[in-house]
């Protein structure tokens, strides 16, 4: 699993009656997690707006909570979807149909949250950490996603042994820690490029005017993902490769 794509279809609106997106699920990492139909709840406002001479369906509006369920049978974790809702035009009405309307549901939150990209089993558990942080808030803020994934670059150079503090105890900035670790070695230069990258989308998180969507987080999953990849992965897969050559074969 790279970036779990399912997630960037949670940013539209889902309507009533219509498939939902089934991310991967974040127990087992091999099923998926399938939804059951919204149980909804007319806010109070709503409710009451029913009685206005000039009432609409379209007025209707509140909240809704979904389960889903792990499609894995040795697994079988249940999550649950929340959010809000809204009534308006179907956009698949049949012809002929007594009731034009239909429920839009749009997720706010996921629990326990799906992983917006994979976690390679060599990486140590503060980079694990990190892009569990990020995912919690993907979609309720994809500005602080994007701060979490920042500090997953950061947990990372520190794992790898550059210092996070000066010498008096102030931090230091994560543009010279990449440097330093990128200049250690050149085999470094490209990972250091798509960590660089996750850093500046991270930046532009932190401001207090930021306006990140969750595609653009998804993007910085994406670089993160393929560094991580390339990193973590890259050694193992060159072992396999070199044990293979060397047996002619396989490498038993």
């Amino acid at each position: 699993m790279p970036v779990d794509g399912s997630l960037s279809k949670f940013t539209e609106t889902l309507e009533d009656g219509q498939p939902w997106p089934r991310p991967l699920c974040p127990k087992c990492q091999e099923g998926y997690i399938r939804f059951a139909e919204p149980k909804m709840n007319e806010n109070t406002s709503s409710l009451a707006a029913h009685q206005h001479e000039a009432w609409d369906p379209e007025w209707i509006e509140g909240t809704f909570v979904s389960e889903g369920t792990c499609e894995n049978p040795g697994c079988g974790v249940t999550a649950y979807a929340t959010g809000t809702y809204e009534v308006r035009y179907s956009n698949h009405i049949d012809l002929g149909a007594s009731d034009p309307y239909s429920a839009f549901y749009t997720v706010g939150q996921i629990y326990p949250p799906p992983l917006m990209m994979s976690i390679p089993a060599a990486a140590p558990e503060s980079v694990r950490e990190g892009i569990v942080r990020a995912s919690r808030v993907l979609l309720t803020d994809p500005g602080l996603a994007a701060t979490a994934l920042r500090g997953t670059v950061e947990r990372f150079l520190t794992t790898e042994g550059v210092r996070r503090q000066t010498a008096d105890g102030g931090f230091r900035a994560v543009h010279l820690r990449l440097d330093e670790w990128r200049n250690a070695d050149d085999s470094r230069e490209q990972v250091g490029h798509l960590l660089s990258a996750v850093k500046w989308l991270g930046n532009a998180g932190t401001h207090e005017d930021a306006d990140l969507t969750v595609l653009e987080v998804l993007e910085g999953a994406t670089l993160l993902d393929e560094a991580f990849q390339r990193w973590f992965r890259g050694p193992d897969l060159d072992a396999k490769a070199l044990a293979i050559i060397q047996a002619k074969g396989p490498a038993r």
